[in-house]
């Protein structure tokens, strides 16, 4: 492996009021730089996506001292964790940074903001007002398409809220559901309820990207970014027709999928642990399927089986991500890889771990844009 993650910083998550986004951040750059064992003044690459709530400006880079030469703005929604890796990685080969921070912080719980609420004038014909309606037609779709329902999506919920109980950290600890809690929650779009969406909280989470070979001489242990892939329904709708996120009953994941396993050297069978984006249970059946570990229309049935939680024999979103630990948005899913890979998964962690695949999904003004990551450890 050439390139790795060195250092990694993630803040309490859940209502943290009186605080910004801001200061979130500047706390988790601490994090991480005492993770890594860094000097602040090393780290000369600084990259963020800015967050709901107070959106973050990129301040936290000068308030924390840090050495930057370059400082970027990444934002493609839920695929942009994956996506700062990448571009961290362009500015080291690049040679124009050694160390670079990836950061996320929001703190859209306190300051009570509607996350993804959508620009009511873009589709106001369609009365396409936000992700979850997107989210539903998708669904809807589905649940056409192979004859399942609501209660098929639920197992989903169960099965991602069971792995957040064991987890202090989880915003969710302790709080376990069943089916008949998600089917009695409300109607959000049908055929979506409350708890096929994923939490709104505050928090921040950053990772420091470098070479392995400066990775050597740092404390932590280096986890690597052996394969990339991502892909956005633009260039999939010139190449095999339309993969809009309003309407089909499956998900395209070409070429993120081959090119991420294809880069890394791996197959399915090669990966240890999974962190599927789970803005909603529908998009987690639609990756579950996509990647191949069941066929379409099965998702419902391969969770039923006993696959998907922390301990099964596809250990998948160990720490509850998205729907039950916290939602900053796909650096949730890089930082569970990160702590999975490092033996730091706690009372969910997935033994022997030394693989895992990281997917991030965003819905964008452009259209549905995806990325995947696998990382490993030696």
């Amino acid at each position: 492996m050439k390139y790795t993650i060195a250092g990694l910083g993630v803040t309490p998550q859940g209502v943290i009021p009186g605080t910004s986004a801001e200061k979130l951040a500047w706390d988790a750059i601490e994090l991480a730089l005492s993770d890594a064992g860094l000097k602040r003044s090393q780290v000369n690459g600084y990259i963020y996506q800015p967050g709901f709530g107070e959106r973050t400006s990129g301040m936290a880079a000068s308030r924390a001292s840090l050495g930057t030469n370059s400082t970027l703005q990444v934002d493609s929604s839920g695929a942009s964790g994956i996506f700062t890796l990448i571009t961290a990685i362009g500015m080291i080969a690049s040679g124009t940074a050694d160390y670079v921070m990836c950061l996320h912080a929001t703190n859209a719980r306190s300051q009570a903001v509607t996350v993804g609420e959508g620009e009511k004038n873009q589709n106001a014909i369609f009365g396409l007002f936000s992700p979850g309606a997107q989210a539903a037609l998708m669904a809807q779709g589905y649940m056409h398409r192979y004859g399942t329902s609501s209660a098929d999506l639920a197992e989903i919920a169960v099965a991602l809220r069971s792995n957040a109980v064991p987890r202090s950290d989880a915003y969710m600890f302790k709080r376990p559901i069943t089916v008949d809690d998600h089917q009695n929650s409300p109607f959000i779009v049908r055929p979506l309820h409350l708890l096929d969406y994923c939490l709104v909280t505050d928090g921040a989470i950053a990772f420091i990207v470098t070479t392995a070979e400066r990775a050597r001489d740092l404390k932590t242990t280096p986890v690597g970014l052996l394969g990339f892939g991502t892909c956005h329904e633009v260039g999939q709708g010139y190449t095999r027709g339309s993969n809009t996120i309003l309407g089909p009953s499956t998900l395209d994941v070409e070429p993120a999928r081959s090119r991420a396993f294809g880069t890394a050297g791996l197959s399915i069978a090669d990966i240890d642990v999974f962190q599927f984006y789970d803005a909603f249970t529908i998009m987690t059946a639609l990756q579950v399927e996509a990647y191949g570990l069941c066929a379409p229309g099965e998702a419902a049935d391969w969770v039923r089986g006993g696959n998907l939680r922390w301990d099964s024999k596809r250990p998948c979103n160990t720490s509850g991500t998205l729907h039950s630990w916290a939602y900053v948005q796909g650096f949730t899913h890089i930082a569970e890889g990160i702590r999975q890979l490092r033996g730091e998964g706690g009372p969910t962690q997935v033994p022997d771990a030394r693989t895992a695949l990281i997917t991030n999904v965003g819905i964008t003004g452009a259209g549905l844009a995806q990325s995947a990551a696998i990382l490993g450890v030696e």
